[in-house]
């Protein structure tokens, strides 16, 4: 399971942060689709630096 502080690599192909490495800033215990959010240091056309995935979907760099 994935936790707080954690560095993490993103598997979704379709993210913007695809294959970047992320923090995780939030693991949320309640059933959520997307319960872990991550935050990066670069930010996303829309000047976002943050976005929830699926544990699924992360991995250790």
């Amino acid at each position: 399971m994935a936790q707080k502080g954690e560095k993490v690599r993103i598997l979704r192909k379709e993210s913007y942060w695809f294959n970047e490495v992320g923090t995780i800033v939030v693991v949320e215990q309640k059933t959520s689709t997307y319960p872990v959010l991550v935050r990066f240091t670069k930010v996303n056309y829309s000047g976002t630096n943050t976005a929830n995935f699926k544990v699924e979907e992360l991995t250790t760099p």
